[in-house]
């Protein structure tokens, strides 16, 4: 299966538990995805993966809402230019997907 492959697969999972559970299950699924195939994951693909995940989320909202209108509006009360809240948006599942794979492959093996 090649990484890009890989990499969709990830981040639809992470949509998915994020439309269902919520943002905090961004670290539950790194944590379990990098356990569950340590070969073909890192805490580098998990965090581009999260990030591609929410990217799609962020995008379908932008079809469906006025995505620009409440990153200006919430990216000046944050004092952030316009891309600020959007960038911010992908950084955030990122470091939550990186911290856990670290987490994980750092824990000591059975």
């Amino acid at each position: 299966m090649s990484r890009w492959l890989r990499l969709l697969i990830f981040g639809a999972v992470v949509d998915a538990g994020t439309i269902f559970g919520g943002w905090w299950t961004v670290p539950i699924i790194a944590a379990v995805w990098l356990r569950a195939l340590p070969r073909w994951s890192s805490a580098r693909s998990c965090m581009l993966g999260a990030a591609l995940g929410w990217a799609g989320l962020l995008g379908w909202t932008a079809v469906r809402g006025p995505v620009d209108l409440v990153a200006r509006r919430v990216g000046g009360v944050l004092e952030l230019p316009v891309w600020g809240l959007p960038l911010l948006t992908l950084v955030f599942p990122a470091l939550l997907a990186g911290l856990a794979a670290r987490a994980v492959r750092s824990s000591p093996t059975r």
